[in-house]
């Protein structure tokens, strides 16, 4: 996928869950990065309320995943975390697992 300077972008890590994916020390990166443009409008929405609130940090639960969300647009770049059951599945599914 080619992007431009101009393309809104979200940049998807995947932190957490029994192997602690993500966190100091970890062997493994879970991350990926989707164009907004390939977004439902309905992902969009789950998306905006996630943002709604400034920059946040999800609830650390024993094994779950959380999401750190990163929104490039027009120059501006946003980050948030969020528990997976609240990051929309297309996003979810952009993250892809490589051995640091």
């Amino acid at each position: 996928m080619t992007r431009t300077a101009h393309d809104d972008c979200l940049h998807v890590e995947r932190i957490g869950g029994l192997g602690g994916f993500g966190l100091p020390g970890s062997r493994i990166r879970s991350s990926g990065e989707l164009p907004l443009s390939q977004l439902s409008a309905a992902d969009r929405k789950a998306l905006d309320a996630l943002f709604a609130h400034g920059p946040r940090k999800a609830a650390v639960m024993p094994d779950g995943f959380r999401y750190r969300i990163t929104l490039t647009s027009a120059g501006d770049t946003k980050t948030t975390e969020a528990a997976e059951d609240q990051v929309p599945p297309a996003v979810r599914a952009c993250v892809k697992d490589t051995l640091a």
